[in-house]
């Protein structure tokens, strides 16, 4: 309504000041002319004297019963299409405005159903100018919104049955051992330990990819002889491979650079990769880590595992908070879900990518790059 009547308002006003120009400089030719007219002339009897600004220099001008009737006339005529172009502004006025306002009140609407939680509430505005251009504008924030939403509903719904799993299993011994249905065993003590230390990870991980996205994960970077790291990092898990009957190995070439990294992060990520490979790869199966550098500045780095793969569909997110692309095994093979989130942190706060190539059947590989010193 304000922007209404501001229209208006601006086609009055300009009407107004038009008609008054166009009758006062109407006014003053007139009488110019008059003026010109019967200079050196002795006037009719009919015509009387005037003086003023029609004049030219403040001399008088005479003007008769039918010059003042047109001069009236005209004036009437300005007046009348004065009043017509008032009334033609205050309809295009409204016109326009209820243009311009009719989209704005729906954008105001939405971003009222937005602010209140509904992020499914859309424009339904489609114009080709500037209005069009905001309304699908506002419909893809919408849509992020949305989107980031959904996700987090969904991250706090995982994180609780991540959290409620090693919780029960600690709550159903304890509460048999203060009960003495069981006698606590080594082994039993054994197992509610590794739930706990489940719980202690998942929590640090959880605060650590938190900081990570939000930019607070601070780096200590050192130039680092990577086939030494990666090797060291291979004899901390022989131990497992022998249990499961997994081989791991490194193809690692000659004249790899150094390469710039906080290595107790990066110490991470292979940690995270090597543990995603042991959980999805069958005995008898075979894991390889290797390195490639090419004069582009970075270090390409990969993990490959003869695992059971991931399907096409199920690529693009992997790396997501808490995905898993056998939600039906997610517990047999363990894992929180949000290792591999962490990987892509971490390597892109290296100024890194990381992807993944893989086939269903056929095996994974990740694939991360690391800053040449």
């Amino acid at each position: 309504m304000k922007l209404s009547l501001l229209f208006v308002g601006i086609a009055l006003v300009s009407v107004g000041v038009i008609v008054l120009w166009v009758n006062n400089s109407v006014q003053t030719e007139f009488r110019c002319y008059c003026q010109e007219s019967y200079q050196g002339q002795a006037p009719p009897d009919s015509m009387h004297p005037g003086t003023g600004a029609g004049g030219q220099g403040g001399m008088p001008y005479y003007m008769g019963e039918m010059e003042q009737a047109f001069l009236d006339s005209v004036r009437n005529s300005l007046w009348l299409a004065a009043w017509v172009a008032v009334l033609v502004g205050v309809a295009l006025g409204f016109l326009f405005s209820w243009l311009i306002t009719g989209p704005m009140r729906q954008l105001t609407l939405a971003a009222r159903k937005v602010a209140a939680g509904d992020f499914s509430y859309r424009v339904s505005q489609k114009t080709d100018d500037e209005i069009g251009e905001v309304s699908d504008a506002f419909n893809t924030m919408a849509e992020q919104l949305e989107k980031k939403e959904k996700s987090r509903r969904r991250l706090l719904a995982d994180i609780a049955h991540e959290l409620r799993n090693p919780l029960s299993i600690i709550q159903g011994n304890l509460e048999a051992w203060l009960d003495g249905v069981i006698t606590p065993a080594p082994e039993q003590v054994a197992s509610v330990y590794d739930e706990t230390v489940l719980l202690s990870r998942l929590v640090t991980d959880l605060r650590d990819l938190s900081l990570a996205e939000a930019g607070q994960l601070k780096l200590s970077q050192n130039a680092t002889k990577l086939g030494e790291f990666i090797l060291a990092q291979i004899a901390s898990v022989q131990s497992r491979c022998r249990e499961k009957r997994i081989s791991i190995n490194a193809e690692l070439p000659d004249g790899l650079p150094l390469v710039l990294i906080d290595r107790d992060r990066i110490r991470q990520v292979l940690h995270n990769l090597i543990d995603n490979a042991l959980r999805y790869t069958r005995a008898g199966g075979t894991i390889k880590i290797g390195a490639s550098y090419k004069t582009t500045g970075w270090v390409t780095v990969f993990v490959s595992d003869s695992g059971s793969g991931i399907v096409t569909e199920d690529l693009p997110h992997v790396f997501d908070h808490f995905y898993k692309a056998d939600r039906s095994r997610q517990r047999g093979h363990g894992g929180a879900g949000i290792g591999l989130a962490m990987v892509k942190r971490l390597v892109e706060l290296h100024g890194g990518t990381v992807w993944v190539e893989s086939r269903k059947g056929k095996g994974s590989t990740f694939f991360f790059t690391l800053p040449v010193a």
